[in-house]
């Protein structure tokens, strides 16, 4: 009886178990609830998405629009962020208790470009509401909008749940005046890059082609000339960047192999970093970026190639004795653990150069200027939440301005307790 009776208290565990586990497993279907798509010049799209989801499952499974997602952030109703994993290009959202989710992120894969002319592509599942950039011309629609009107010189649409396909231009396409904007903006950009040492001769020249355009009236053709001179110059500068980058550190990295005393087959280094700076000097900054890669890959080489050359018995030997060494000193600690003292670890001071910056970058604006000053003033780092409270500017803004610093090279970001941290690199430390 005895055994009957525990058998049914078991097989209905088993049940109970199995029910559980599948409940908590599966994930409701969601209901798109709004879709605002916001987007920007420069081809970046703002992302703001709602859904309604059953409060009583503990996941939901949300399928986003885009591949590369920046700056995610998920909350609830009350505007509380929500934890999240991201597997295979679907969104699983804890979402426990709440009813609804609301999404906000940066993409650049809702948008393509040809010449002049920029496409916005979704397969909406809700009717979507459309910013477009200021000063956009509307070229073709795949769709009649339910809703199409301008506010604040930017064109705004209501369009149906559906595919999506919005192709457009930004500014008056073809007339003197406008060309002669596009033609003043490329100058100006090319000038600012020229100031800081950088060879933009490709630039320039394609500069040249767009003014000989524009001086027979082909005002069409100036205006692509013209943004095509614009955006070499910043590919070029930012090659420059990366390359300034990666040359510091090949040397860095053969200042650290010569103080440890690993000098086999450095010279070869050395020799492709010097190739690279040479190559820099003539304007060449592809190959400039690759020696200096070589010279990376060359010291890598190099620990490999020691490691596999060292005496074994030599190993062992300095293995034994950090062995022994160390169950010495863990000996005397726990001897002398009543005398033991706090010792309170400080965080490194930084001198940072904010100087050096400014001269290095003339065309910093105002805002990135403070947001630089705020930076050395609280030891070269902090909180992109933080300098967002600083600055006072639109959330989006102060993304975009870090964005623009960190492509100078003058900051980096990286994730500290699901937040981003801003940082002003190393090179800018004063030298003691």
């Amino acid at each position: 009886m005895n055994e009957k009776r525990a058998s049914a208290i078991l097989l209905f565990t088993l049940l109970l178990t199995l029910t559980l586990t599948s409940h908590l497993s599966l994930s409701e279907e969601t209901t798109p609830e709004t879709l605002l798509l916001t987007v920007y010049a420069d081809g970046f799209v703002l992302v703001d998405y709602t859904l309604q989801v059953d409060p009583t499952f503990p996941t939901q499974n949300i399928t986003v629009f885009g591949q590369v997602l920046e700056n995610l952030l998920i909350v609830d109703n009350d505007g509380l962020p929500l934890d999240y994993s991201i597997i295979n290009g679907t969104i699983s959202v804890y979402s426990l208790g709440t009813d609804k989710i609301k999404l906000t992120y940066f993409t650049q894969d809702l948008t393509s470009k040809e010449g002049r002319y920029w496409t916005l592509t979704i397969d909406a599942l809700v009717n979507t509401r459309i910013i477009l950039p200021v000063e956009t011309a509307i070229i073709s629609l795949n769709q009649v909008p339910e809703m199409i009107e301008t506010s604040d010189n930017r064109v705004r649409l209501l369009m149906n749940a559906s595919l999506i396909e919005v192709t457009y231009v930004i500014g008056v396409v073809g007339t003197e005046e406008h060309a002669q904007i596009v033609l003043n903006e490329a100058e100006t950009t090319i000038l600012s890059i020229k100031n800081l040492g950088i060879n933009i001769t490709e630039a320039e020249a394609k500069l040249q082609e767009a003014n000989a355009a524009f001086n027979l009236g082909n005002y069409v053709d100036a205006e692509t000339l013209g943004y095509e001179a614009k955006n070499l110059a910043i590919q070029i500068n930012q090659t420059a960047t990366q390359t300034r980058t990666k040359m510091d550190e090949a040397e860095d990295a053969i200042a650290n192999a010569q103080n440890e005393g690993r000098t086999v087959e450095l010279n070869e280094a050395q020799d492709l970093l010097d190739q690279a700076y040479s190559a820099y000097n003539n304007g060449n900054y592809s190959e400039a970026l690759n020696l200096a890669t070589q010279a990376i890959a060359k010291i890598e080489e190099t620990e490999i190639f020691l490691s596999e050359e060292t005496d074994p018995w030599l190993i062992y030997g300095i293995l034994g004795t950090i062995l022994v060494a160390s169950i010495v000193i863990l000996g005397f600690f726990v001897r002398s653990r009543r005398k033991l003292q706090v010792v309170e670890v400080k965080k490194e001071k930084r001198q940072i150069d904010a100087e050096r910056i400014f001269l290095a970058h003339k065309d910093l604006l105002p805002e990135e200027k403070q947001a630089i000053q705020f930076l050395v003033e609280n030891n070269g780092e902090a909180f992109e939440a933080d300098l967002y409270d600083y600055l006072k500017l639109p959330r989006t803004t102060t993304w975009r301005l870090v964005k623009r610093l960190e492509g100078m090279g003058i900051i980096q970001r990286s994730k500290f307790r699901r937040q981003n941290l801003v940082r002003i690199k190393r090179k800018y430390d004063v030298k003691q």
